[in-house]
């Protein structure tokens, strides 16, 4: 597939994360929901009922902690939702991985006419880091929660690129002499070299960041209880 067919290629599979997963996305907010409905009633029955304040002020404090749970478990939700659905999308990304690797590894290093061997690995890891970055803005992703995760999402896939780009291909393009070095050659290391292996790093990624959100969702539903307990 040539450039713009690659960007297409993409921007639909991250479209049909939305669009073709809504069930899922809506199981799960609603699971994150509930969630925070649960910690609310919770935190009313351990601190808030205890207190006896003055109806208009307890009220007040069960409706900041609905606000504040309802939309963080949501937005947890949502979260978990879409990273589960990219690992579970992740056998139809190799044709697509192999192509956005190919025209990286190209652009990367279409500003030497000539390879040289010897060119730092920190220098080539900027000019790959820039060319992802303009690919991605060329996906023209809407702003949102969704857009968020998924820059997200394809920001771990450029950096799984750009590990196998300099420990590998680079490895392969170093065995020829610069002089004899071209468009083909370049092509060839890549095919030699492959991404499939690229699936397995990726979904170890998508397991930090299953576990980050874990996390962050713990942090966030104990700190109403933890105001409440040093207070």
């Amino acid at each position: 597939m040539d450039k713009p067919a690659v960007a297409a290629y993409w921007r639909n599979f991250f479209v049909d994360l939305l669009v073709g997963t809504f069930i899922k996305l809506f199981c799960f907010g609603a699971a994150g929901l509930l969630l925070g409905m649960c910690a609310t009633a919770a935190l009313k029955i351990a601190y808030i009922a205890p207190l006896e304040w003055s109806g208009w002020l307890t009220w007040l404090v069960i409706i900041l902690a609905v606000c504040w749970y309802g939309a963080l478990g949501t937005l947890h939700g949502l979260a978990a939702s879409i990273i589960y659905v990219v690992s579970r999308k992740l056998s139809e990304m190799v044709i697509g991985l192999h192509d956005l690797f190919d025209i990286l590894v190209s652009e990367a290093l279409s500003n030497y006419t000539k390879f040289d061997n010897k060119v730092p690995k920190k220098e080539l890891a900027e000019k790959f880091d820039n060319v992802g970055k303009k690919f991605m803005d060329g996906l023209k992703l809407k702003k949102g929660l969704f857009s968020f995760m998924s820059r997200i999402i394809f920001g771990i896939i450029l950096k799984v690129l750009k590990f196998i780009f300099l420990d590998d291909v680079v490895e392969e393009l170093q065995k020829k002499k610069s002089d004899q070095l071209g468009k083909a050659d370049i092509e060839s290391a890549v095919r030699r070299v492959g991404v499939e292996f690229a699936v397995s790093a990726i979904k170890d990624n998508l397991i930090i960041l299953h576990v980050l959100n874990i996390i962050l969702l713990a942090l966030t539903f104990c700190a109403p209880f933890a105001i409440f307990w040093l207070t």
